[in-house]
This record gives structure tokens, C-alpha cells and sequence, in this order.
């Protein structure tokens, strides 16, 4: 299998955009993957916060990507060894870590994200060209539903696929639908294609347009249909984290005379009314939401939780 012929660049394209920091919740359960330098945290890392212990366990210890809790199961890529590019299985495991089951029988799956019953994949056919497809979540019915692709950065949800057009010089940001049909230009300028250049947040999306020459970027906000697109400004740069309750919420990195201060940071809809939600400790990382809360953990290996209304809570002990 000829596993070198994508560029390594592709090792960082999107696929789902809704879970920053590639997490997964339910109830009091966050699902996260560690940091290539979290030696400890490798894989797929389960945190229960309770607001008493806030105890976490590591669920698959190998390289892994997008983890998504569907009742007791947990989804996730599990990477190729060999690959130098994201590729592989997809996988379940139960939150106990036991009961580790293919769900795919190929390793030639690059990413995926689950909608009620319905795994929506992308992945690459036997010339290397990406795809991407559906399947049922015990991975029976797979079906190709966009075959050969001409971008590599793209997101999948609600019905659409939104997508730099990463084979010509704009990198425009672009929208259709699963059928291939009703393609829209969504951005006049360039959108950068992974690292947070865009993300989809339920039925909003979220985008900044790269402004060239020094220039301060712009950010925007999006109803998937294409409608309400409101612009938002800020200082440095900027981090999505979640929608709630018609409140976007991100993290912003502002330097000032060598200094560099991280903050949790709302703003409404319609672009009003920015407010620092909390200042964040240097390392501390966003690992996901639990209800109206915010989950983040310290370099340490604690977990702890930020309000909407900035309150920190840790565990009792």
C-alpha cells in the first residue's frame, strides 16, 4: 500500500470542526485525546467530572483521533502505525476500556463524525484519491456519496460540506451539499485550512479570513444555510471553543510588550458585547463542555471546570 504518496501536510486536515481539542461529551463524561508531548496522555484519555475527584483514566494508549461518545461506546481513528498521513480503522471501545471492536474492516478511513445513527467518513480509495461516504454505526451500508475529491480541508455536518479550496491559489472557503450539489462561496478572502482556520458549531459556523500585509485578520460567524453572517474583531488571535445559548465563546491570545495573556472570552451573536469570561493559566488546555461549563486541564493532569459567568470550580480533592 503505497502510504507515503499524500503529503504530510494532510496528517493536519479537518474533518469535523464541532469539538475543538478533539473531545466528546456526555452527561459528566468529557472523552479527549492527549498532546503528542503528554507522554502519560497519549491516546484516548476519559475524564468523569463529578466536582469531587474529577478522576480521569486512559482508554487507548496508541495514536488516535476523533473520539465520540455514543451511549457506552466510544468511537474513535485508530491511526495505522505505518502511515505517515491520519489513516486507519475505525474502532469502539466501551467507556470501561473493554470490548475494543473494529467497526471497520479497511484502514483506509482518514476521519469521521457521527449524527444520530449515520457515521459520515472520509477516507481515501484504492488510488489514494479522498472520499468521503456513510455507513450505519455497526459499519454495515457503507456508501460512497462524494468520490474523489479536489480539496483535502473539509468539514461535515448538517447536511453540507463546508471546504478550502486548497487546489487553487485563493483558498476560498466553500459550501455544498452531500449530493455535490449547490456549491456557495462562503469567504472573499483566504481561509486558512486547519490549525482553527474554520469550524462548525452546530448550525453556526465560524471562519476567519486571512487579511494579508500585516493587516489584522477577520472573523465571522455563519448560519449553515448561509444567512446571519456577522463579523467580530479582536486584539490577537483567536481560538474557537463553543456555542451556547447564542453566546460564542473562544480563547484569545493578546502580546503586549512581550507578554502574553490567554483568556476564555464570549461574545454574542450578532458580534456584540466581547467579554473575558476568565483568565487561563499558562498550559492549562480546553479538553471540553459539560453543560453551560467549560472543561479545561492543568499541566498537571488536573481537570476543572470555568462558568459562563467565570467561576472556576476543582475537584473537592
Amino acid at each position: 500500500m503505497r502510504k507515503t504518496l499524500i503529503s504530510t501536510i494532510l496528517v493536519l486536515a479537518l474533518f469535523i470542526g464541532a469539538l475543538p481539542a478533539s473531545a466528546a461529551v456526555k452527561e459528566n463524561k468529557v472523552v479527549w485525546l492527549g498532546n503528542y508531548e503528554e507522554t502519560a496522555w497519549k491516546g484516548v484519555n476519559l475524564s468523569i467530572v463529578d466536582g469531587k475527584t474529577n478522576v480521569t483514566k486512559r482508554i487507548y494508549k496508541d495514536q488516535a483521533f476523533y473520539p465520540t461518545l455514543v451511549g457506552d461506546w466510544i468511537y474513535f481513528l485508530k491511526q495505522e502505525p505505518e502511515s505517515e498521513v491520519i489513516m486507519g480503522h475505525i474502532v469502539k471501545v466501551k467507556t470501561d476500556g473493554s470490548q475494543l471492536t473494529e467497526v471497520t474492516k479497511k484502514n483506509t478511513y482518514s476521519g469521521f463524525t457521527i449524527e444520530g445513527k449515520v457515521i459520515y467518513f472520509g477516507g481515501y480509495d484504492k488510488d489514494y484519491n479522498q472520499q468521503i461516504g456513510t455507513m450505519n454505526l455497526d459499519g454495515t451500508g457503507e456508501k460512497i456519496i462524494l468520490p474523489k475529491l479536489s480539496f483535502w480541508s473539509y468539514v461535515v455536518g448538517k447536511g453540507y460540506v463546508f471546504y478550502v479550496d486548497t487546489q487553487s491559489g485563493d483558498s476560498l472557503l466553500y459550501r455544498m451539499r452531500l449530493d455535490g450539489s449547490a456549491k456557495s462561496k462562503l469567504s472573499t478572502k483566504a481561509v486558512q485550512s486547519r490549525d482553527g482556520g474554520y469550524s462548525l458549531f452546530g448550525n453556526t459556523l465560524y471562519y476567519s479570513e486571512e487579511a494579508g500585509d500585516g493587516k489584522t485578520s477577520k472573523w465571522y460567524l455563519q448560519d449553515v444555510s448561509g444567512t446571519n453572517k456577522k463579523a467580530f474583531t479582536s486584539k490577537g488571535t483567536v481560538t474557537p471553543i463553543g456555542y451556547q445559548n447564542k453566546q460564542f465563546f473562544f480563547e484569545e491570545t493578546i502580546v503586549t510588550n512581550s507578554k502574553t495573556v490567554r483568556t476564555l472570552t464570549q461574545i454574542n451573536r450578532d458580534g456584540t458585547q466581547n467579554k473575558t469570561v476568565a483568565t487561563l493559566a499558562e498550559g492549562d488546555r480546553f479538553i471540553g463542555e459539560l453543560g453551560t461549563t467549560f472543561v479545561y486541564k492543568t499541566t498537571s493532569g488536573k481537570v476543572y471546570q470555568i462558568g459562563q459567568d467565570g467561576k472556576v470550580t476543582q475537584a473537592a480533592k
